[in-house]
């Protein structure tokens, strides 16, 4: 799959209005926030293979400083893709405590990344997510264990922070690409459609 996709903008706006004000459990909605986001972009939603490489739940095990290990689980995970991290926050969007909360959930799925067997890399995307509200997208091309940096980037308050997407913006390279150079080549078309993203947000507010 190529290029981006064209999602319906009256199904947009539904997926947006069904999902905008929930105030059910991460528990309760993250699955299905991500299965029917999946719809809206026609990309394939997560399932459980044999493999364990596109699916929610993903088992991890995390070596600690003592010499035992952890049990931990991404909320969704494609290898060579992704790693996602969802939240249902209480505090409200322009509070310390969400972006507080927000970054935490990102070091986590960092440190999921991380913690990913050394035979399947690590994926080019963090997606973290605050069910109904805003998505996050953080990358680190070189699928190396280096930083993951918020894309597309911006400085916000002397802070860098990625861009809050909402669910119509998303394409579905960004769900799909895997081998480096189709990310190089995502980046550069993601810069020059930067200005469309601001004005559909705008829209959508």
């Amino acid at each position: 799959m190529t290029g981006t996709v064209d999602v319906n903008e009256g199904a947009a706006a539904a997926f947006i209005e069904r999902w905008q004000g929930v105030t059910a459990s991460e528990l309760a909605t993250a699955q299905s926030f991500v299965i029917e986001l999946c719809k809206l972009l026609a990309v394939e939603p997560p399932h459980a293979t044999p493999d364990q490489s596109y699916m929610f739940e993903r088992p991890l095990k995390e070596s600690l400083g003592d010499g035992s290990q952890a049990d931990r689980r991404i909320d969704c995970y494609r290898k060579g893709h992704f790693v996602l991290e969802a939240k249902k926050l209480k505090a409200g969007q322009a509070t310390k405590g969400f972006s507080d909360a927000m970054l935490r959930a990102r070091s986590q799925a960092e440190g999921y990344a991380r913690t990913l067997p050394s035979d399947e890399g690590r994926p080019p995307f963090l997606l973290v997510v605050d069910v109904g509200n805003v998505i996050e997208l953080y990358a680190e091309f070189s699928k190396t264990g280096g930083t993951y940096v918020p894309f597309p980037e911006r400085h916000t308050g002397g802070a860098l922070r990625p861009y809050p997407c909402r669910p119509e913006h998303w394409c579905k390279r960004r769900f799909c690409c895997s081998a480096s150079g189709q990310c190089q080549r995502f980046v550069a078309r993601c810069q020059a459609t930067r200005r469309g993203i601001h004005r559909h947000a705008r829209r959508s507010h």
